[in-house]
């Protein structure tokens, strides 16, 4: 994957798609976590966010990021592991699991379909 640049108010963002663990909705704003830990919050919705990812993945190949319901789009590439039980979702890097995130089951729903 390339890297994908973003214009923000007053800079330019080069966005390294491979290393983006999730994108997380905060109001008009979104918040970036790479799968090293760092964050950066963008200017922009969400749902514009799934808009720039599309035109910017490759045609005809499926995407690695898959949008669970209104506020998470997550990098399946890193996706460890599901607890049913729990509704708890791990993403990790293979080496050491990094983030965990509760979701309701409508979520769940959606990454079984997928």
């Amino acid at each position: 994957m390339a890297k994908l640049c973003l214009n923000s108010r007053d800079e330019l963002l080069f966005l390294d798609l491979d290393k983006i663990a999730f994108f997380k909705a905060n109001g008009n704003y979104t918040n970036i976590t790479y799968i090293e830990g760092q964050q950066q919050m963008i200017t922009m919705g969400l749902s514009k966010v799934e808009q720039v990812l599309r035109t910017a993945l490759q045609p005809g190949k499926p995407s690695p990021f898959l949008r669970l319901g209104r506020s998470l789009i997550i990098n399946q590439s890193y996706l460890y592991s599901i607890s049913v039980v729990r509704q708890r979702l791990n993403l990790s890097d293979f080496a050491v699991i990094h983030f965990h995130y509760q979701f309701q089951s409508p979520c769940f729903e959606t990454i079984k379909t997928k």
